[in-house]
């Protein structure tokens, strides 16, 4: 049964390991593990408060034991709290382990870096020209993703059989593309030279020897075992949440669930190189990035699946590691880990960008139904759901509920996107001003233009007549 007195229980779940009972403020330029932990509480816990935010992040300096901080709710419905030991989907974390299993293999000769695919999976014919080195680096022209419903199970051979029918990119190196496909492809790649089942090998080859006991690999969300927090997005009031869209099998790219302890494991292992992702002109491989914050160098890595989003960040310059994850799919997620690198550097960082109130659904909200063109993510179609509006990304199918903000005003949870309604002579919803606030306050603005209305009839040659006659 849905709780429908939240507000006075979900500002935090459990807040473990807070130095600071006194609740004072940490000193400026404070950046011990104490400190961080309290400006990540007091910093995050608003976006609680909004059901914005909800999940466990973790924080360590040294080789100490981390600070723990929980959030929210494992299950927004039941009212269970978030704990510690809860397990999250980690979306492209997941990519680590397959390109050093990958990379594993290329140091023991067993796969060519140079190799083409179809050296690995012959029935790939088409895929000559499409290299082990390019699909690591996301550079061998592959498509992101797999379009949704695409396969009919989880299995690697139902993958291949799939691409066989798909037509092949030519020769690379290309423009670097993020492709989750492409790491899928690596996965069977894998599979292929090791005559075993990709999760047992991510298990025995890393997850045990890292001590990441608590984890595992799961092709479906519905696999994913126990302890693993129910996954919301934004949805109608009273809750002002529902379930995420379903989820597409993952093979290689993601499928990786794990407590945010043994993330922490998975980054020692990447920072003191027992998973070496790094090349030699200091990129790095398998979805990880370098980043520079006021001359510091930051490894940071971030993954999402419907419901949820996982990451990592460490900062060796300051001996700093930071995990997270969260189950409430929302615009925090995507801006989430730059907050947190300003709060482990006590660099100035305003209070979170919040987001309009939800206000309640009207008739007139309706009427933006139909087709539109100039998003950022090609044609989507704004269609009646139940409780509201969907917002359907027309080229992936994916769906995202647009929450009531006001007359002729929406609310695009996922990017805190305001959609303004832009009505024509005849009242229609012509065409819809979008400005997106991120976390941190940049503002970004588009337009939607309405494809689908006809064009409103001429006036009658006696209207207009009689409105001459009227001058």
């Amino acid at each position: 049964m849905i709780r429908f007195a939240l507000t006075s229980l979900l500002v935090i779940g459990i807040t473990a390991g807070l130095p600071r009972a006194d609740g004072q403020a940490p000193r400026d330029g404070d950046t011990s593990q104490a400190a961080i932990a309290q400006r990540i509480h007091d910093w995050v816990s608003p976006l609680v408060e909004t059901r914005d935010f909800s999940g466990v992040i973790m924080v360590r300096r040294g080789d100490g034991g981390p600070v723990a901080l929980t959030f929210g709710y494992a299950d927004w419905v039941s009212g269970a709290p978030m704990t510690a030991q809860a397990r999250f989907p980690a979306g492209s974390v997941t990519k680590s382990l397959t390109a050093a299993m990958v990379r594993r293999l290329i140091d023991e000769g067993r796969i060519s870096a140079t190799g083409a695919v179809n050296d690995y999976i012959p029935e790939l014919t088409g895929y000559g020209a499409v290299r082990i080195n390019d699909i690591l680096s996301h550079t061998a022209g592959l498509a992101r993703d797999i379009p949704a419903g695409a396969l009919a199970d989880a299995r690697s051979d139902t993958l291949v059989s799939w691409l066989a029918r798909q037509p092949a990119p030519g020769a690379g190196p290309h423009d670097y593309a993020y492709s989750n496909l492409g790491y899928g492809l690596l996965a069977v790649v894998v599979e292929r030279v090791m005559n075993a089942r990709y999760e047992t090998l991510l298990a025995t080859e890393f997850l045990i020897p890292l001590d990441m006991q608590d984890s595992r690999i799961a092709r479906r969300a519905a696999a994913a075992g126990a302890h693993v927090p129910r996954g919301f997005a934004a949805g109608p009031l009273p809750l002002d949440l529902r379930a995420p869209m379903s989820d597409s099998p993952a093979l290689g790219d993601a499928g990786l669930v794990a407590p945010i302890g043994d993330l922490l494991r998975l980054a020692d292992a990447v920072r003191t190189r027992r998973m070496d992702l790094f090349e030699p002109d200091g990129r790095m491989v398998g979805g990880w990035q370098v980043e520079q914050v006021d001359g510091e160098a930051i490894y940071t890595i971030q993954g999402s699946v419907p419901g949820y989003s996982a990451g990592i960040s460490i900062l060796p310059g300051r001996d700093i590691t930071i995990a997270y994850g969260t189950n409430v799919e929302s615009y925090p997620n995507w801006e989430l880990r730059n907050a947190l690198h300003a709060l482990a550097l006590d660099r100035p960082l305003a209070p979170p960008a919040g987001r309009p109130a939800t206000d309640r659904l009207t008739a007139s909200h309706l009427d933006a139904a139909g087709s539109y063109a100039g998003s950022p993510f090609g044609p989507v179609v704004i269609e009646p759901t139940e409780g509201g509006l969907d917002l359907v990304l027309s080229e992936r199918g994916w769906r995202f509920y647009l929450t009531p903000t006001g007359p002729d005003a929406l609310n695009w949870r996922l990017f805190n996107a305001d959609f303004a309604y832009e009505r024509d002579e005849a009242g229609r919803v012509a065409a819809i001003a979008v400005n997106q606030a991120g976390l941190t306050g940049a503002d970004n603005r588009w337009r939607l233009e309405r494809t689908d209305l006809p064009p409103l009839p001429e006036p009658d040659a006696g209207d207009v007549a009689e409105a001459g006659d009227g001058d």
